[in-house]
């Protein structure tokens, strides 16, 4: 039996992938959550009955409470964050306080254990925004991309600074234990269940009600199914070439977001004119990785078209 601990585990990507975990007969599965983005619905609560799974409400920005999770995880996928575009700008404090304070407690609680064998920390493409945007940085981008934070006053930046931190806290807190540590930099997961905050599912929902309105529509992204992305996390995991690197994970095909509204608007048999709008300042105008690495250390490959994707997200949500 391996022993994984998933922080964020009733969010989206934390559910994939301790719902994907807990289908290997060799897994146990803590499932750690404060629902302060998450959801504890009827998907979540039948994750957390199965035999192999244990559902822990813990506020991770608590040091006592994280202290008092068990000693012997072997592997820590470190989810738990405050993520969505809306939330960057209308919470940007508990966007710090929920993607910075939870790092130093978990590295703290597990970096003495014996039983740690790796430490995955979820990364951000949001991390590359500015020198992207500011020095016409190539793209794809690669992982060895300077990382810089463009404008402190503007709030979306509290998402990928607080991500940056964690990243630099991550590899050293590995530094001063003798951890192994994987740093994984997420470009646009999406999926059902992902919530409301981001532009698939924002865009259905508008849609739903009758309202075509689209935001940041000439620029460009690329998009990977949420089961590909829990692939890629887990074949990461288990790659021991893996330790102490940080990768991409993510697709390098590049579509605009104008592009992807007619494909959503195409599967769902729907017409009409849509509503255009700029993107919020600071929104970088291309992203797309570079996903050499990830192939290199685990052969991975998408499996799921855009289209198909974007079918299985259209029927969750409509």
């Amino acid at each position: 039996m391996t022993k994984y601990l998933v922080t964020g585990a009733a969010g989206f990507l934390g559910y994939h992938l301790a719902d994907t975990l807990s289908r290997e007969a060799t897994s146990e599965v803590l499932c750690v959550d404060n629902f302060v983005r998450g959801e504890c619905d009827q998907l979540y609560d039948e994750l957390c009955r199965r035999h192999n799974v244990t559902r822990l409400d813990v506020d991770l920005c608590d040091r006592t409470a994280v202290f008092s999770l068990p000693d012997d995880c072997e592997i820590i996928f470190h989810l738990a964050a405050l993520n969505g575009t809306q939330n960057f700008y209308e919470r940007p404090l508990d966007v710090l306080r929920c993607s910075t304070l939870p790092t130093f407690w978990l590295l703290e609680r597990f970096g003495s254990s014996s039983a740690l064998r790796r430490f995955l920390y979820a990364g951000t493409s949001e991390s590359y925004a500015s020198t992207v945007t500011r020095f016409g940085w190539e793209i794809p981008t690669g992982e060895d991309v300077p990382l810089s934070i463009d404008d402190i006053s503007n709030p979306r930046w509290s998402y990928a600074a607080s991500k940056m931190h964690g990243e630099v806290l991550t590899a050293q807190a590995a530094r001063h234990y003798g951890k192994d540590f994987t740093i994984i930099r997420y470009h646009n997961a999406y999926g059902p269940r992902m919530g409301d905050r981001h532009v698939v599912p924002d865009f259905l929902m508008r849609a739903k009600r009758g309202e075509l309105a689209l935001y940041g529509y000439e620029d460009t992204r690329s998009f990977l199914y949420v089961s590909d992305s829990v692939a890629a996390t887990i074949a990461l995991a288990k790659a021991d070439n893996a330790a102490g690197q940080v990768v991409n994970v993510g697709s390098d095909e590049e579509i605009s977001i104008l592009r992807l509204a007619e494909l959503m608007l195409d599967i769902c048999g729907m017409k009409g004119d849509i509503a255009l709008h700029p993107s919020p300042k600071g929104s970088v105008r291309r992203r797309v990785p570079s996903i050499t690495k990830l192939r290199s250390l685990t052969g991975f490959s998408p499996k799921v078209s855009l289209r198909e994707g974007l079918k299985r997200t259209i029927d969750y949500y409509l």
